[in-house]
């Protein structure tokens, strides 16, 4: 069971390894039966797996015979489980959206969690296939599609390239026949899809420079705060040090930059954000990413 033979392990076996190292990690402790509850394994099995993983990580698990459970030993270290609260926290967003238990199975047990629900997009199976046929190949796509911009669903032309997702909804990128040029076609606005007629694209997909290109944004903390609530900011978005500022630095595909702004209120001056915690370190971006048709 040493680490250097893990990919001899059975997922099973390294899901188990996984509970029993969160376990320590996050609640110092665990007990045979934690094992046994989870898994529906025997006594029996559960023992030989711990007798297992304390002769290969000796320092890791130390006995109280008082309470009866297994705690970390000084000399801890986790050989499969993540100590990330990042990716704990990861592990119970999915639970308190889905409700399964099993989500958490190597993080240990759930702790009471509720999370806003996802957006339910309706997207037809048939729509979907259409898509990733047409991105697989290169090739077109006849669509009808109801932007905002229109009260009623629009013929055009499509040729997606790649994917992304955004607000809480997928979208297609896309060269579009009818403004003739790349852009974001939300998935769920696609009424009907079939293969077009025509299927080379009159610009390759390698000439979408808004995807192709990375641009970078700076966020400080907004200068309306208390030193006390900077620190609470730079904690919450993870700041760093960049001369005698904090900063939040993201780096992303520049078709993607007005999406965060929004996501953020980024794009909206401080009178209209009042609640707005932090803000672009450059403001002049918040124009230049803004969006400008639907």
């Amino acid at each position: 069971m040493k680490k250097k033979n893990a990919t001899k392990l059975s997922q099973g076996q390294r899901q188990r390894l996984q509970f029993i190292e969160s376990r320590l990690i996050w609640e110092g402790a665990f007990r045979r039966s934690d094992i046994c509850d989870t898994f529906e394994l025997t006594l029996n099995h559960v023992t030989r797996e711990i007798t297992a993983y304390r002769k290969a990580f000796k320092d890791n698990l130390v006995y109280d015979p008082e309470t009866r459970a297994w705690r970390a030993g000084s000399g801890f270290t986790p050989a499969y489980a993540s100590d990330s609260p990042e990716d704990y926290l990861t592990f119970l967003h999915t639970f308190a959206l889905s409700g399964d238990r099993g989500v958490m199975a190597t993080a240990g047990p759930p702790l009471p969690a509720q999370a806003l629900p996802a957006v339910a997009s309706k997207i037809e199976r048939a729509i979907l296939k259409e898509v990733i046929s047409a991105i697989r190949r290169g090739a077109g796509l006849r669509v009808r599609y109801q932007s905002f911009s229109d009260p009623e669903p629009t013929e055009r032309t499509l040729w997606p390239h790649a994917m992304s997702f955004a607000h809480d909804r997928w979208h297609l990128r896309a060269y579009d026949s009818r403004r003739e040029k790349f852009g974001d076609f939300v998935l769920a606005r696609i009424v009907k899809a079939r293969p077009a007629e025509d299927a080379t694209s009159p610009v390759p997909a390698s000439a979408d420079d808004d995807w192709h290109a990375q641009v970078k944004l700076d966020m400080v903390p907004a200068t309306s705060l208390s030193a006390s609530q900077t620190a609470a900011v730079v904690r919450e978005f993870g700041m760093r040090r960049s001369g005698d500022v904090w900063v939040w630095s993201v780096t992303l595909r520049r078709c993607l930059a007005p999406y965060f702004l929004q996501q953020h209120r980024l794009d909206l001056p401080a009178s209209a954000a009042p609640h707005r915690r932090i803000a672009l370190r450059d403001p002049a971006l918040a124009k230049r990413y803004t969006f400008v048709d639907d």
